[in-house]
């Protein structure tokens, strides 16, 4: 083929690099590597309870030969699972899988959204979107605490306080017309408002504080519309339990380590939710340690991305049990590939990773947030000799919990796939959408509910009743 004998394709080959595989600096890795023993020791109980997040999505073409009619599903799943009872299933040797299941309580909650060419009451493309999401979130619910609580209620929480959410959110701009509205501008709650934009009067939505919107392709693939509502989704079920313990039993929240997948962060239109996040933790803190509590475990644990790839090609010059740094000359220069004094993080992230080689080896990817509280990221600054000082969101006194969680994860590994940890396992089986076989019974469910001419080869498989309305 030309494009193989093409010299000037092998020689842009040639010219780039890729610094986050690049052979390590030991000496550098060293100096801030830390025995996990050293680590500064919080008085608190040990952890009764671990609570993982996951979720998965897919979009599928809802009539053959026809690609830009779309549709995306996403599913998120929280896992709890009874630490105690799970450790000691072991007897004798032999493990009693069924102590396992009792030790382990699944909650799922699952979605479908519109993709391009496909739309709600005459709604636009991205009308569409919107007025699903809305319903999405305040149809998905969890109940262990009592009254149904949504996701759209974490929305209202992450903008108030620990149990007291706001009821209505100021929104920067109309999704339709731009403006911020008259007077005392727009503000959306669960239920449907409209601008007070001049000559506008659209209906506007509690969800549209996450801007999701923006991203949506009117006659493309939308994944990564879908990916965002399923972050948010994410991090919002993970509020939902954080919020009802606080408001049910504080002291068993004291107890609980709280997993995610994936970074403490949000990217993209949702990334000004790292703030509510942040000052929701904050205050999260401040009110167990008013009643001498201590705050839970929370921790985010990355499976893939160039985090993860540079913690594989440094890990053998990381000592079993010791936890790793990232401070951010270190991570602009080796990781990112920007200038040393650039402010990395300070836009998406409520927690600051950390690399973590376990006591087997295995490597994990972890973000631990401070506490209290704090930016995890700082913009460097020089401190006069060609280097740059320590800024307070690197000490490991800001991360009183680190020594603790990271011990949790020590005692939760397994060997089902490389640097897999116990919780967020399960969380991801309970949560995947498969691809090959799942994705025809997702594209069959599509086809039937919107009326569309069924794939043939799927038709004499799989069947589905239409829910009562």
């Amino acid at each position: 083929m030309p494009i193989v004998l093409s010299p000037a394709i092998a020689e842009a080959l040639r010219n780039w690099d890729i610094p986050s595989l690049a052979e390590p600096d030991e000496g550098e890795i060293a100096s801030r590597c830390l025995a996990v023993s050293e680590l500064p020791l919080e008085r608190r109980p040990a952890p009764a309870f671990a609570l993982a997040f996951d979720g998965s999505n897919q979009e599928v073409e809802a009539k053959a030969g026809y690609p830009s009619i779309r549709v995306g599903f996403f599913q998120i799943a929280g896992v709890y699972l009874d630490i105690p009872r799970f450790l000691s299933a072991s007897n004798d040797g032999l493990l009693d899988v069924r102590e396992l299941e009792r030790a382990q309580v699944t909650q799922t909650v699952n979605s479908v959204l519109p993709g391009s060419n496909v739309f709600v009451g005459g709604a636009s493309g991205s009308g569409s979107l919107r007025i699903e999401l809305e319903r999405a979130f305040t149809s998905s619910r969890i109940t262990d605490f009592g009254p149904p609580f949504s996701l759209a209620d974490a929305l209202l929480t992450i903008h108030g306080a620990p149990g007291s959410p706001v009821s209505s959110i100021k929104l920067s701009k109309c999704p339709v017309c731009g403006s911020a509205g008259i007077g005392e501008g727009n503000y959306v709650g669960i239920g449907e408002s409209y601008c007070n934009g001049p000559l506008c009067g659209s209906p506007l939505y509690v969800t549209d504080v996450l801007r999701i919107y923006e991203e949506f392709a009117e006659d493309s693939s939308n994944v990564l519309t879908l990916t965002r509502a399923m972050n948010i989704a994410e991090r919002l079920l993970l509020v939902s339990y954080l919020d009802g313990f606080y408001r049910t039993s504080r002291k068993s929240l004291s107890n609980g380590l709280f997993i995610t997948d994936g970074p403490l962060a949000v990217y993209g239109p949702i990334a000004p939710m790292k703030s509510r996040l942040a000052s929701y933790w904050e205050q999260l803190c401040a009110g167990l340690d008013r009643e001498d509590l201590a705050p839970p475990l929370l921790v985010g644990i990355e499976k893939t991305g160039r985090f993860v790839d540079h913690a594989h090609a440094i890990r053998q010059a990381i000592p079993p049990g010791h936890v790793m740094v990232l401070d951010t000359p270190y991570v602009n220069r080796h990781i990112v590939n920007q200038a040393e004094d650039h402010f990395y993080g300070k836009d998406e992230f409520y927690g600051r990773r950390f690399f973590y080689r376990t006591n087997t080896g295995e490597i994990l990817v972890v973000t631990v947030p401070r506490v209290p509280g704090g930016p995890p990221y700082e913009k460097p600054v020089s401190d006069g000799a060609y280097g740059f000082a320590s800024q307070p969101s690197e000490l490991w006194e800001s991360y009183p919990t680190l020594r603790a969680t990271l011990e949790s994860l020590d005692s939760l590994q397994t060997r089902l796939y490389p640097d897999a940890v116990i919780p967020v396992a399960l969380a991801h089986s309970a949560s995947s959408l498969p691809l090959g076989t799942g994705r025809s019974v997702l594209t069959l469910l599509a086809q039937q509910n919107l009326g569309m001419p069924q794939d043939s080869v799927s038709v004499s498989r799989f069947q589905f009743t239409r829910p009562r309305a």
